[in-house]
């Protein structure tokens, strides 16, 4: 009877009803002896059905090394499974001892061995069962398992395809072949290998995907032939994702892994694509939702802040990231640029300067031969220190930086934007114009390169060429912020221009009058044929003197002319004085190199002569030329001589010169010494204008500039200029002159300009000192 009822719980459990089997066998192992053949059968049909845990409380009250083999094997993958490691690792050792050509055994002991991460002595242990047996599936499937457990899918794909040359039905191979191609990026071909959903989990199936859609964000960011098609796998891959988020809330719910991972990535995707408000927009959505951004996704939102302009949130941002322990270093240098766009100089040179200190020199190889390479993300730290440097102001000492790296590596395409671009900071837009040759030479698409090239052209005066160039660029990279800026400024630099000077004073002499007022303004066209532009000119002066008050107005029209190293401007006019003169005026300028360029100037009714003279109706022709040599930002010098001869017979020379020194450049204070020399002499005397005979004068001005408030294009300068000298007239005696002036600088979106001011002052005329306020205010505004 019980040989029976043990009978039909083996055929029961042979037919997968494993409950049946347990009702069955259980009594029986219950009421005979243990061990007997009825409780090993119990514990085998436990085994099957899967309650490990109960083949390991059962299997205490017998003893392993009298249990037959099959118990064994029941035992030991049950102990597997329960992750109890060691006790499996024994019992399949005691197996191998009892039963030495139990192939199972051994395999088993390699499975463990994989599971317990001893990969050497796993593989070690394989390598023998693959002689041995080189075409047994068992072993091929551990072979596979020890490459998926280190993650090496790429050495596992051949074991697949060798059991599936064995069996080309096996199932469980080409599952896996498929799963280990998405997993080492080929999801797209994976997806393609599926010829039987039935052998996938709808999350599998997803997880593809998924993976898909990630890889295509990748793949957007590889630089393409077409730069025009630059988006198109990113915009799939958006589309992709959006899809994805759809089917999978549908499947598996909005909180699901696969959903949010999706929800994730969109994050990434969008900003690849630089649609920097859509980021904001589905990150608040996200937040909404209480879900927690990972750190990868949410610096996509951190990016997208700092491009549309919102530098503090950006910076907080960035600091939450890194508060999680992140150590990215491109996290830390976008932090580092927050901080900066948000007038937080200080700060972020001080971080800036930390992370240069992080990076090592060089990277150590892992093998044995330890090769040593520079590290590429110390250059790029200290290539954004450097660029901090210069964009805190100090330009010599950026300038100096930026010329040892790029010695060191001549080839690095960034450092030459960046030694380039300091050139054209430092106004050497020939230099730089050398530099960005060399590196389109090298990299013809790089952008930052194109980009400040187009700039450059534009200071060169080489119109047709920065039109083309910009042009070209905004057309295929409108999303740049960058390229977009210098369409911006090409675009201000087409429009018409307005510029007008006012300025009102009051002395307690009459040399120049007791009261005076000027207002001299110039409506300029905008440019046509790229060199040209047509402008009318008004000036109106006037000035109570002892004998009458003076007045001139003054109405022109001209044309000026602009191209590579020239500048010329013409101008017809004519004074409403009592002899209605009509004059004209020439001027130009022209540029040797970077450094050294000359001027002059000719008018047949020249706008120095002094409006008491004028009021008299005596006017003047005058010539002067000019030199200048600009070593850089900081320091320029220069002469003019300058020759009038007036109606009245007299004529009048002048030498001038100065040179203008800044000893201090840093991005919100400056300051400068310019020493001005001077000296005249006329041919006639007892002018009814202030004409000495001969005169010399030097000063010395000290000039402080203040940053109050800077954003963006927007700024707000202070500035203190106090001077004093010396002034010296023939017959007559010497004495001190000086003067203290105070103004504001105020400039916004790149078109407007407005600077207003006060200045106090003490001069010498014929030996007797004259005490005078002058109020001025300067526009200049681009419509």
């Amino acid at each position: 009877m019980d040989d029976n009822t043990h009978q039909q719980a083996l055929s029961s459990a042979k037919a997968g009803d494993y409950t049946r089997a347990i009702l069955l066998i259980k009594p029986l192992a219950e009421k005979h002896p243990k061990p007997s053949r009825f409780f090993y059968d119990y514990l085998s049909i436990l085994g099957w059905s899967g309650q490990h845990q109960q083949v390991i409380t059962q299997s205490k009250i017998i003893s392993l090394s009298t249990a037959p083999q099959y118990v064994l094997k029941t035992v030991a993958i049950a102990q597997r499974d329960q992750q109890l490691f060691f006790h499996a690792k024994r019992t399949y050792q005691l197996m191998i001892k009892r039963f030495p050509k139990s192939l199972d055994s051994k395999i088993g002991l390699s499975l463990i061995l994989i599971d317990q991460k001893n990969y050497s002595s796993a593989k070690s242990w394989l390598s023998t069962l693959l002689r041995q047996y080189p075409r047994n599936i068992s072993v091929l499937y551990a072979l596979a398992y020890l490459h998926e457990s280190q993650h090496h899918y790429l050495q596992a794909l051949p074991v697949y395809e060798k059991i599936l040359a064995i069996k080309p039905t096996d199932r469980f191979s080409q599952k896996n072949k498929i799963l280990a191609l998405n997993k080492l990026g080929a999801s797209h071909l994976a997806l393609s290998l599926i010829k039987n959903n039935t052998l996938f989990t709808a999350k599998e199936l997803a997880s593809i995907r998924v993976n898909m859609a990630a890889h295509r964000i990748r793949w957007g960011e590889i630089p393409v032939l077409d730069e025009t098609k630059r988006y198109v796998e990113t915009d799939i891959a958006i589309n992709d994702i959006q899809q994805n988020i759809l089917s999978n809330t549908r499947l598996f719910g909005a909180t699901d892994p696969l959903t949010l991972n999706e929800r994730f990535d969109l994050l990434v995707a969008l900003r690849s694509r630089q649609l920097m408000p859509e980021v904001v927009q589905h990150y608040k959505q996200l937040i909404a939702d209480k879900v927690s951004v990972p750190n990868y996704s949410k610096n996509a939102y951190c990016d997208a802040l700092l491009t549309l302009r919102q530098p503090l949130n950006a910076q907080h941002c960035y600091r939450d990231i890194l508060a999680t322990g992140r150590q990215n270093v491109n996290t830390k240098i976008a932090l580092f640029y927050a901080l900066l766009e948000n007038e937080n100089i200080p700060e972020s040179q001080q971080w800036i300067e930390k992370i240069v200190a992080e990076q090592p020199t060089v990277i150590k190889g892992a093998d044995k031969r330890k090769i040593l390479k520079g590290d590429p993300q110390k250059t790029q730290a200290e290539t954004v220190n450097a660029l901090s440097i210069a964009f805190a102001g100090n330009l010599e000492i950026a300038f100096q930086r930026f010329s040892t790296l790029h010695g060191a590596a001549p080839y690095n395409i960034n450092l030459t934007e960046e030694l380039a671009n300091v050139y054209y900071w430092r106004g050497w837009p020939r230099k730089a114009q050398e530099e960005y040759l060399i590196g389109l030479h090298q990299e013809p698409k790089y952008i930052g390169l194109r980009r400040g090239q187009a700039r450059n052209w534009q200071a060169l005066k080489e119109y047709p060429l920065a039109e083309k160039s910009i042009n070209r660029l905004y057309g295929i990279f409108p999303e740049n912020v960058h390229v977009a800026k210098q369409k911006k400024l090409w675009d201000i630099h087409n429009f018409r221009e307005f510029k007008t000077d006012i300025s009102s004073g009051k002395s307690n002499g009459g040399t120049n009058g007791s009261r005076d007022f000027t207002i001299d303004s110039y409506l300029y066209s905008s440019p046509f044929d790229y060199n040209y532009r047509a402008f009318i000119h008004q000036r109106h002066s006037q000035a109570d003197f002892t004998e009458g008050d003076g007045l001139l107005n003054h109405a022109g029209i001209g044309l000026e002319y602009t191209a590579p190293n020239i500048l010329l401007s013409g101008e017809l006019h004519h004074n409403r004085l009592d002899n209605n003169r009509v004059g004209i005026s020439l001027s130009g300028q022209y540029e040797f190199n970077d450094q050294l360029s000359t001027s002059f100037a000719l008018e047949s009714l020249s706008n120095s002569t002094p409006l008491r003279a004028l009021n008299q109706g005596i006017y003047a022709k005058s010539a002067s030329l000019a030199t200048q040599y600009r070593w850089h930002e900081s320091r320029s010098t220069g002469a003019t001589i300058a020759y009038s001869s007036f109606s009245d017979g007299n004529k009048r020379k002048s030498l001038s010169g100065f040179w203008n020194e800044r000893w201090y450049n840093q991005y919100n204070y400056k300051f400068s010494t310019r020493v001005d020399l001077f000296s005249s002499s006329n041919s006639k005397n007892n002018t009814i204008y202030f004409n000495p005979d001969r005169d010399y004068s030097a000063s010395i001005a000290f000039e402080n500039d203040v940053l109050t408030w800077r954003r963006y294009e927007n700024s707000f300068h202070q500035r203190l200029i106090l001077s004093t000298g010396l002034y010296k007239q023939k017959n007559f005696s010497n004495g001190d002159i000086w003067s203290a002036q105070y103004e504001h600088r105020w400039k916004t979106d790149d078109r407007f300009e407005l600077i207003y001011g006060i200045t106090r002052s003490k001069n010498l005329y014929d030996g007797n000192h004259e005490l005078g306020w002058n109020y001025y205010l300067t526009l200049d505004w681009r419509f």
